[in-house]
């Protein structure tokens, strides 16, 4: 009975820990798309590039 307890809450905590990581990993993915899409204008076409003195 005891084995059976032990095998039990191996795999819950087994289970919660892959949630854990997933979940981990889906707000990387989504931070990484985000910042990602921010960034899609280079420095030199953003509103400050009309008002400096170089030439781009």
């Amino acid at each position: 009975m005891k084995k059976l307890l032990l095998l039990v809450a191996a795999a819950l905590g087994a289970a919660w820990a892959k949630k854990k990581v997933e979940q981990q990993r889906s707000e990387k993915d989504l931070y990484a798309a985000a910042s990602a899409a921010g960034s899609t204008t280079s420095p030199a076409s953003g509103p400050w590039a009309a008002a400096s003195d170089s030439p781009t």
